[in-house]
């Protein structure tokens, strides 16, 4: 190395005040695929095995956009109910959450309403929150509707997006969308 020991070229802190990260939140009922979203968007595979999670799971990415590296740290909150003291804890200082239901499963789609007041319980940063319809690779099975997910996104004013793990479609749209409103609220906040 051409540098004495002991003294770095940059300043430790200023090196990580200068680098952005990110905390996204999935939410949804148990089963609806968050893990298998976020898998999709860290690793680019799909695990058709279904294991709940137990009271928390984590990714993390880094992500190039806009030609800057955003540290993605995404947050897989189990949907069991007796999972609440944990994932009020992980609420904090989201950036994004993605409420995701099941299109092949009725009793997700009603859930939303219940996650979504949770959402506001415990949540304190103001995230950006979107709905996310999951299995759409599952068509013949499809229970909820477009019409009726897009409904309910419009009447609580949300973004919605279709996704399916197993076949790639939409995740990238999905997190681009995100990371994109997140590091333009960032700038934002830098500057004010």
């Amino acid at each position: 190395m051409d540098r004495e020991p002991g003294h770095l070229t940059k300043n430790p802190h200023d090196a990580v005040d200068a680098l952005v990260w990110a905390k996204l939140v999935g939410v949804g009922n148990s089963n609806t695929g968050k893990t298998c979203i976020i898998k999709h968007f860290c690793e680019s595979k799909f695990s058709a095995g279904y294991q709940a999670t137990v009271g928390v799971d984590y990714g993390f990415k880094i992500h190039r956009t806009n030609n800057m590296d955003l540290r993605v740290h995404l947050w897989d909150l189990s949907g069991n109910p007796e999972y609440i003291d944990v994932r009020n804890e992980l609420y904090d200082n989201a950036d994004a959450i993605f409420l995701v239901y099941d299109i092949t499963n009725t009793a997700s789609f009603q859930s939303l309403d219940v996650w979504l007041r949770e959402i506001h319980k415990y949540c304190n940063s103001h995230p950006e929150i979107v709905l996310v319809a999951n299995k759409v690779d599952v068509k013949a099975k499809r229970a909820v509707s477009i019409a009726e997910g897009r409904k309910w996104a419009k009447d609580h004013k949300l973004a919605y997006y279709e996704t399916s793990p197993a076949s790639g479609e939409g995740i990238e749209k999905l997190f681009g969308d995100l990371l994109q409103h997140i590091i333009e609220k960032k700038k934002i906040k830098s500057h004010s």
